[in-house]
């Protein structure tokens, strides 16, 4: 950045919402344009969708032009703060850069201050606090309006209590205590019931002697008033509301401390009750996992009338709870001083810990006699609970079974709190905060692993890095193994690493994976001793399911996917999968799906080789590929009503929904097409119906543009149709390859692969995929720009189609020609053709094919001179895509309307449409419209006269060029690279 450049804007919540470039205020308009920035400031750096803007600025009443209302304040509010507000689809995203939000600053100094306290360095910690204390300029988002500003008004008003009462504690610490009285006194006024405020200033009042002087400079000798008494029923001293074992509120400025309230403290310090600290040792400080650990503080500590205060943390193996909670609770030391007490349940265990048993222990802990704790359970848990009950003590349950375990160690006093973590859900566990911990995401495991085998060996080679990090799954436990073993072996490169994690070092031919990470001598910490205790518990034909669910290496299943490989009734394929998710072996993230992590899906993968016969995997993939094909025929008729495909008529009418989709595509994991690769590795007769699969997920590879994905399998699919002379599998895994190839611009490689394609359909009489190949062949010569022969093939699809009695077929056939008739100026043909394209998708029930006439008629429109028109029809086409899950016809719109609206000359709209476009394109990977996206919203901005930030998108289009392989020149927005259904 030059140096004259205008410094960046400094933004303020804590207080009213302000922006400042300098010295200089901002101007940020109405009091609700601020209150979309508060949003956008408290979501800083991610994207905030529409609805949820809407939501926040006006609740249950918003007003009819709510979505017009907001874009009207994102207009404004870039005037003032310049491109930062980006927007990413129906969203905004506010680029604010670090230390830019005095949120962020004060944060900061809050951290470091605790950083300080930790290292003993108090008086540094105090004055660190008072910094960001003094951050503070009143109630935050003052005057901004909205229940979003509400609860986040609450919630930071929260915040600042917090803090301000741990730099009270450590003033306190410091001997602060007669400049604390008059502050204290003022803030037992502003919250009357808060229990800790007044124990604070009672210390604070004890310590100071009986001359104080209160803000005022009267002596504290003389009270300026008499307290009321305590309401009928209130014990003496105690607040209306106060649990029992709250210490006295601290008395009115002028009040002596009671000679019976010091005598109290005397007595208490006399006793001297043992004060456990049973806490495990907490490695450093931990990576990731903030949110987690602001909750379980909040949870934690946060005052609570006449309940225990629980919170759980539950989640697979290896994922790092034990050290969560180890972490939280050596933060809360202090908060409770009468005490921390630790117990490891063993619930992965053969046998868990005893309840009684561990209820001893602590009460042992706490100074009872031996000969003093009974013998039942119940007995326990009643003394325990009796010997806590005027007590601050903290207790960390460690890997729970069940709630029936839990609860007989609950004490029954709310100075108290409960840390409890678990594999299982802990589901009638009464916690006021619930936290699932996941695998680190992928910056946080790769700060994890570089923390332990050092940050230079990352950076040298950061892609094997990532794909380390990746096959130990996010999980905190196999990322420090792996971690410490190449720690150990420093000439070793992470790429070795790696190999030998997949079997493929050739040093190590034939080392199981898991060998990558053992457990120390003496340990239990590997990753098998992690995993196995739980797969132990499983009977035999549950540790079957899981041993097979592992073969298809897919992220997630159902119960009837499962009941496909198992062989099994739903119903009792469902009560394994339920059982596995109690012991933590799945994740169950919504009803009815199934998850399983990587390192666990090698654990069964390495299971089912020791375990299954090489037919029992065959037979359990066969049935698999049966089942995706019958859900991918669902999908198909939905997809392509009136298409009637040999074996790919379902055998009923059911729709496929979203879940099927999700399914049969999932671009994190393998899908179908991954599992119908290692079916015919098991059994290579399955060929046609692996072709078949591939065909049936044909349109929802068109939907997503998720072709690239599909090159590989498609490819293996077809080398092993020709290798058995499989003449109707090879024309359809050929058609499906062709498509794929000519939507990423590898034309002459399409040409071939459709034209052997054409000539095995033809041989077999399979017609109706014949159409589509001939229909995908015009799509070549489109973007050659041979728009006779185009037109030509179309007419040929169209023939064919008739022939074979597809109306689908037909109707695609011909909506693909209208991009050709238009360059061949026959226009008055195109709008005829997408008119009636529109009416037949509508009788048909076709939403995509509808969408796609309503786009050919917006593309019409602006042909023949009427912008507005096209830019209804984009607009109406793009809303239909979105409702039905077609996000490329949906970008594809997004890019028209934008050429539209500069033809219109309409420049803020055009500008905003781009915006959205090149956000629509990228999101999906479509790097030939996004750079066509790009050029475009380049020529609105400049025709709006922003010369500079225009100057920046042709840079950009060429980045794009260089992954996309596509050529040089953009395409045509009436040519879009990938229509749906094979359209152009």
């Amino acid at each position: 950045m030059s140096s004259d450049a205008p410094p960046e804007p400094f933004f303020s919540v804590l207080g009213a919402v302000q922006a400042r470039r300098g010295d200089a205020p901002l101007p940020l308009g109405s009091p609700q344009q601020r209150a979309l920035l508060a949003m956008l400031l408290l979501r800083r750096n991610d994207v905030v969708a529409l609805d949820e803007i809407i939501d926040g600025l006006w609740g249950e009443e918003l007003p009819r032009t709510a979505v017009g209302t907001v874009r009207s304040h994102v207009y404004r509010l870039r005037r003032a703060l310049g491109p930062r507000i980006a927007t990413h689809g129906q969203g905004y995203l506010l680029d604010c850069g670090p230390g830019a939000l005095d949120l962020d600053v004060f944060e900061q100094l809050v951290a470091d201050a605790r950083a300080c306290t930790a290292a003993e360095r108090t008086g540094e910690a105090a004055e660190l606090l008072a910094g960001a204390l003094k951050l503070w300029r009143g109630a935050p988002l003052a005057g901004v309006p909205g229940p979003h500003a509400a609860i986040h008004r609450e919630r930071l008003s929260e915040l600042r209590l917090s803090v301000l009462l741990e730099r009270v504690e450590l003033d306190l610490r410091l001997g602060r205590h007669a400049r604390l009285v008059p502050e204290l006194t003022r803030l037992c006024a502003e919250h009357p019931l808060h229990g800790r405020l007044r124990e604070l200033a009672g210390i604070a009042l004890a310590r100071s002697g009986p001359t104080v002087r209160p803000a005022g400079g009267e002596p504290t000798g003389r009270p300026h008033r008499t307290p009321p008494g305590p309401p009928p029923g209130t014990r003496p001293g105690t607040q209306p509301g106060t649990p029992p074992s709250t210490p006295p509120g601290p008395p009115s400025a002028g009040e002596a401390p009671p000679a019976a309230h010091e005598r109290s403290i005397r007595a208490d310090a006399a006793t001297a009750r043992p004060r456990p600290a049973q806490l495990p040792f907490s490695p450093g400080d931990l990576i990731g996992r903030t949110e987690a650990v602001r909750d379980l503080l909040d949870a934690l500590t946060t005052p609570r009338t006449g309940s225990v205060a629980v919170a759980a943390v539950t989640g697979t193996g290896g994922v790092g709870k034990s050290a969560l909670a180890v972490h939280v609770a050596q933060r809360l030391r202090e908060r409770f001083p009468d005490g921390q007490l630790y117990a490891s349940l063993r619930g992965t265990s053969a046998e868990p810990a005893d309840p009684g048993t561990v209820l001893a222990g602590f009460l042992q802990a706490l100074g009872a006699e031996e000969e003093a704790i009974p013998d039942g359970r119940e007995e326990r848990a009643a003394l325990f609970r009796t010997t806590v009950t005027d007590r601050r003590i903290l207790l960390v349950l460690d890997d729970a079974r069940d709630t029936a375990q839990v609860e007989a160690l609950l004490p029954g006093s709310p100075a108290c709190a409960v840390l409890v973590t678990g594999r299982a859900a802990l589901d009638g566990l009464p916690a006021v905060r619930r936290v699932r911990l996941e695998p680190l995401a992928g910056p946080e495991a790769l700060a994890l692993l570089g923390a332990v085998v050092g940050p230079e060996r990352i950076a040298a080679e950061p892609g094997q890095a990532a794909v380390l990090a990746e096959r130990c799954g996010g999980l905190p436990l196999a990322l420090r193994l792996a971690g410490a073993r190449l720690a150990a072996r420093p000439t070793w490169s992470l790429s070795d690493f790696v190999r030998l994690l997949d079997g493929h070092h050739p040093a190590f031919p034939a080392l199981p994976p898991f060998a990558v990470f053992p457990a120390s001598a003496g340990s239990q910490d590997g990753i098998t001793a992690c995993i196995r205790p739980s797969y132990d518990l499983l009977d035999d034909e549950e540790a079957r399911l899981f041993r097979l669910l592992a073969l298809t290496r897919r992220g997630t299943t159902d119960v009837t996917g499962a009941a496909a490989l198992g062989g099994l009734p739903p119903a009792r394929a469902g009560q394994f999968l339920e059982r596995m998710t109690g012991l933590g072996l799945l994740e169950s993230p919504c009803p009815g799906v199934y998850r399983q992590y990587p390192l666990l899906r090698m654990f069964g993968a390495e299971r089912s080789r020791e375990d299954d016969r090489p037919d029992e995997q065959a037979a359990a993939f066969t049935r698999f590929l049966d089942h995706l094909l019958a859900v991918a025929r669902t999908v198909h008729a939905a997809e392509r009503p009136g298409h009637h495909v040999s074996g790919l008529l379902p055998p009923d009418g059911r729709p496929g929904g979203p879940d099927s989709r999700r399914r049969l595509l999932d671009p994190e994991h393998d899908g179908a097409l991954g599992v119908a690769v290692r079916t015919l590795e098991a059994v290579p007769s399955a060929v046609a119906v692996a072709a078949d699969l591939a065909l049936a997920v044909e349109p929802l590879l068109e939907g997503s543009y998720l072709w690239a994905q599909s090159l590989d399998p498609v490819r293996r699919i077809l080398r092993t149709a020709q290798d058995q002379g499989h003449l109707r599998a090879a024309g359809r895994a050929g058609y499906v390859l062709g498509s794929a190839l000519a939507q990423l611009g590898r034309l002459d490689e399409a040409d071939r692969i459709l034209d052997a394609a054409e000539h095995a359909a033809l041989a077999v009489r399979d017609d109706a995929v014949r159409t589509e190949i001939l229909n995908r062949r015009a799509h070549v010569c489109q973007y050659r720009a041979h728009w006779r022969r185009a037109d030509t093939l179309h007419r040929e699809a169209v023939a064919v189609g008739e022939a074979y009695g597809s109306a689908w077929a037909c109707r695609n056939a011909r909506a693909s020609s209208v991009s050709t008739l238009l360059r061949l100026s026959r226009r008055d043909e195109a709008a005829e053709i997408s008119r009636a394209t529109l009416a037949s998708a509508v009788d048909a029930g076709d939403h995509h094919g509808e969408a796609y006439a309503l786009y050919n008629l917006g593309l019409t429109a602006r042909h023949l001179g009427r912008t507005d028109e096209a830019v209804a029809r984009h607009r109406q086409s793009a809303a239909l895509s979105a409702r039905h899950g077609c996000p490329t016809v949906e970008a594809m719109n997004l890019v028209s309307e934008t050429t539209a609206q500069l033809a219109g000359n309409r420049l803020p709209e055009a500008v905003e449409c781009g915006e959205r476009a090149v956000a629509a394109t990228r999101r999906i990977g479509w790097h030939a419209a996004e750079v066509r996206a790009l050029r475009l919203l380049g020529s609105a901005v400049a025709a709006a006269g922003d010369r500079e930030r225009a100057g920046a998108r042709p840079a950009q289009a060429a980045d794009v060029l260089v992954p996309s392989g596509r050529p040089g020149r953009p395409l045509d927005p009436s040519l879009p690279a990938l229509p749906p259904g094979g359209t152009s």
